[in-house]
C-alpha cells in the first residue's frame, strides 16, 4: 500500500513538473509569436490588408487616368476630321480599357473603339468636369450600348489656350472590374467591393452577392441585418465615419457565420473599399474541478486545467492568425510580390515573408541592427532618394507609404517595383513596426514611361521634339552654377531639298533619321538633342570649363564631328545626291540666359555658315 502511495506521489510530481515545463514552453512561444491580443492582431492584419487593397484600386485608376491624359496630349494637335489618325491613337491604348471614344463638346461621338457609347453623355458629371479641364473617374456605373454596366473615365483634349475642345471617354466593364478585384484582392473567404460615399455598393468580387447582395446594394442595409460584435459601432457610427473619411473596423455575425470587415477610403471620387473576411469562432471552455482530499492532486488538476485551457486558446488563436495571415497570400498572386516587416525595437530588424531569391538570385536572411541598411545595395543608384523619403516618413505621423524603385535582379539588370506599407506606432507616436510589400510593377511603370516618351519625343527620329527641348533647355538655363557653359548647336542639312526632289521622301526621312543618329553618337548623355522641324536640329551640351581654351577646344572638336558625320550621299541606283550640314553655335550664359536669345544668336551663326559656303560651322561673335 505504501509502495502504491509512493508511486502515485512520484507520478504526480513528475506529471506536475512536465506540466510546468509545458506551461513555460507554451507561454514562451505564445508571447514570442503573439505580441498583441488576438483582437488587436486581427484588427492590424485586416486593416493592413485593406490598406494594400486600397492601394491596388488607387494605382489601377490613377494608372488609367495617366494613360488617358497622355493620350489626350498625343492627339492634341490632330484635327477632328483626321479620323484615321485619331482611331490609330485609340488603338494604341485599347488594351487598358474595354472601349475608348472621342467625343466633341456637344456629346457627339467622333470615333470610337469597342462597345462604347451611352445616351446623353454630355449630361454626365464626369463629362462636364472634363470640359472644365479635369481628368476624372465617374461616380456611378452606367448602362452602356452593349447592355452591361460600365464605369467611365474622362480626360480633356485641350487647345493651346487651355480650352477643352474634345473629351476622351474610356470605359471599364463591371465584369472587367470584378476580374481585377478577384485577381488582386479577393479570394476564398475574402469578399471585396467598392461603395460610394452614400453607402451604395457599385461593383466587387463575384462573392459579394453571397453576402452583401442578399440585402440589396446598400452596405448600410446589410449591416442593419447583422449582429455587430464590436462595441460602440452601429450604422450611425459607420455613416458618420464615412462622412469624415475614416477607416472602419468591425466584427459581426451574419447567418450564423462570423465576419471581420474593414471599410477603407480610396482617393477616387470619395469611394470606399469594403474588405470582408470570414473567420472561425471557437470558444474554449474547460471548467472541470475534481474533488480530492489530496493537495497534490488538487494542484495537478488545476495545473492540467490551465494547460488544456492555454493549449486550446493558443491553438484556436493560432489557427485564426494563420487564416488571417493567409489573406496576405491572396494579395500576393501577382508575380514577384514579397511581404516584409521592419521592426524598430529593441533592435532594428527586417524580416521577409516570401521567396526573394527569384528577384535578386540569392536567399535573404533577416537583417539586424546596422545591417538593415544593406537593403539599399539592391536599389538603383538613381533611386537612392528612397532612403531619405523613408526616414522622412518614419519621422512623420503618416501611416501609409508608397513609392516606386528599381531593384537589382539576378541577371544584373534592374526592374521596377512598387513598395507600399503601413506604419504601426505606440501611444507616444514612436515607430514600432512597418509592415508592407514589394510588388513587381515593371510592365505598368515601363508602359507609363513609354507614354511620356511618346509625348516628348519626335516620332521619326526618337530625339526630343521642339516643344520638349525648348522646355528642358529653358529649365537648365535657370541654373546659376559658376563655370558652367551651355553650348547651343543649330544644325541644318545642306542640299536636303534635292534628296526629296530627286530620290523621294523615303530617302529624305532616312537622311533626317541618320542625322539624329549622328548627333546622338557624338554628344554624351548630359546633352539635350532635339528636332526643331524639317531638317533642322538643335543640341544643347552642358560643359563645365576651367578656362576659355578648354571651352573652345570642346566646341570645335564637336562641331567638326557634326560636319564630318553629316557628309553623306544617298542613291537609288540611278541617281546620287550628296549632302552636308551647316552649323551655328551660341554659348550661354555669355550669349544669353534664355532659350529664345541663344536660339536667335545660333540661328544668325547658322545663316552665316549657309551664306559663306555651307558644310562648315560658325560660332556667334567670332569670324
Amino acid at each position: 500500500m505504501g509502495n502504491s502511495k509512493v508511486k502515485f506521489s512520484t507520478i504526480c510530481y513528475v506529471v506536475t513538473g512536465i506540466s510546468v515545463i509545458l506551461i513555460i514552453a507554451i507561454l514562451s512561444n505564445y508571447f514570442r509569436d503573439i505580441k498583441y491580443s488576438s483582437w488587436e492582431m486581427k484588427k492590424e492584419i485586416q486593416i493592413t490588408s485593406a490598406n494594400i487593397a486600397s492601394e491596388y484600386i488607387y494605382d489601377f485608376f490613377e494608372g488609367r487616368k495617366a494613360s488617358l491624359s497622355l493620350m489626350g496630349q498625343c492627339i492634341k494637335g490632330l484635327e477632328e476630321s483626321n479620323v484615321a489618325e485619331l482611331e490609330e491613337q485609340l488603338l494604341s491604348e485599347a488594351g487598358l480599357f474595354d472601349s475608348i471614344a472621342i467625343v466633341d463638346r456637344e456629346g457627339s461621338y467622333i470615333c470610337e473603339y469597342g462597345k462604347s457609347g451611352i445616351e446623353n453623355i454630355q449630361k454626365e458629371s464626369g463629362f462636364i468636369k472634363a470640359l472644365e479641364g479635369q481628368c476624372t473617374v465617374a461616380e456611378e456605373l452606367v448602362t452602356g450600348s452593349g447592355g452591361e454596366q460600365e464605369l467611365l473615365i474622362y480626360a480633356p483634349v485641350t487647345r493651346s489656350n487651355g480650352e477643352t475642345r474634345l473629351v476622351l471617354a474610356a470605359s471599364l466593364l463591371e465584369s472587367t472590374l470584378t476580374r481585377y478585384i478577384e485577381k488582386k484582392i479577393a479570394g476564398p473567404g475574402i469578399c471585396a467591393a467598392i461603395m460610394n460615399n452614400r453607402g451604395r455598393v457599385m461593383y466587387g468580387s463575384s462573392n459579394v452577392a453571397e453576402i452583401i447582395g442578399k440585402t440589396g446594394a446598400s452596405y448600410f442595409s446589410f449591416i442593419k441585418s447583422c449582429k455587430i460584435i464590436t462595441n460602440n459601432v452601429g450604422v450611425e457610427y459607420i455613416q458618420s465615419s464615412i462622412r469624415d473619411r475614416k477607416e472602419i473596423f468591425l466584427e459581426f455575425n451574419y447567418e450564423k457565420k462570423e465576419y471581420i470587415s474593414v471599410c477603407m477610403p480610396v482617393d477616387i471620387n470619395g469611394c470606399y473599399i469594403i474588405y470582408i473576411t470570414s473567420t472561425d469562432n471557437s470558444v474554449a471552455d474547460s471548467n472541470r474541478l475534481l474533488a480530492s482530499s489530496s493537495i497534490l492532486v488538487k494542484i495537478l488538476v488545476a495545473d492540467i486545467i490551465v494547460i488544456f485551457g492555454l493549449l486550446i486558446y493558443h491553438i484556436t488563436d493560432r489557427v485564426k492568425l494563420i487564416k488571417l495571415l493567409g489573406n496576405y497570400g491572396v494579395l500576393d498572386r501577382q508575380e514577384g510580390a514579397v511581404l516584409f516587416e521592419y521592426i524598430f525595437q529593441p533592435k532594428k530588424r527586417i524580416e521577409l515573408y516570401g521567396d526573394f531569391s527569384h528577384i535578386v538570385g540569392n536567399k535573404f536572411s533577416p537583417l539586424v541592427g546596422e545591417a538593415v541598411y544593406d537593403v539599399y545595395e539592391y536599389v538603383h543608384e538613381d533611386d537612392a532618394f528612397i532612403r531619405g523619403r523613408l526616414h522622412e516618413f518614419f519621422d512623420s505621423d503618416k501611416e501609409v507609404f508608397s513609392s516606386e524603385v528599381r531593384v537589382l535582379d539576378k541577371e544584373g539588370g534592374y526592374g521596377w517595383y512598387r513598395l507600399t506599407g503601413t506604419m504601426f506606432r505606440d501611444g507616444n507616436g514612436n515607430c514600432e513596426r512597418f509592415v508592407g510589400k514589394i510588388v513587381n510593377a515593371n510592365k505598368q511603370i515601363s508602359m507609363e514611361k513609354n507614354l511620356v516618351q511618346r509625348a516628348e519625343n519626335d516620332l521619326l527620329t526618337g530625339v526630343l521634339n521642339k516643344k520638349t527641348i525648348e522646355a528642358k533647355v529653358a529649365e537648365q538655363l535657370k541654373d546659376k552654377h559658376e563655370g558652367r557653359n551651355y553650348i547651343f548647336f543649330m544644325v541644318d542639312l545642306d542640299n536636303f531639298k534635292n534628296v526629296n526632289d530627286t530620290l523621294g521622301h523615303i530617302f529624305g526621312d532616312k537622311a533626317i533619321a541618320d542625322t539624329a543618329e549622328v548627333l546622338t553618337g557624338i554628344f554624351h548623355s548630359n546633352a539635350f538633342i532635339g528636332r526643331l522641324g524639317g531638317d533642322e536640329f538643335a543640341v544643347c551640351a552642358i560643359y563645365d570649363a576651367f578656362d576659355e581654351e578648354s571651352l573652345m577646344k570642346f566646341i570645335i572638336e564637336n562641331a567638326e564631328k557634326v560636319c564630318e558625320g553629316n557628309r553623306r550621299q544617298y542613291s537609288d541606283g540611278a541617281n546620287t545626291v550628296k549632302i552636308s550640314s551647316s552649323v551655328g553655335i551660341s554659348i550661354g550664359p555669355k550669349d544669353g540666359r534664355d532659350f529664345e536669345l541663344l536660339y536667335k544668336k545660333a540661328d544668325e551663326a547658322l545663316y552665316s555658315s549657309k551664306n559663306t559656303g555651307k558644310n562648315k560651322y560658325t560660332i556667334f561673335g567670332r569670324n
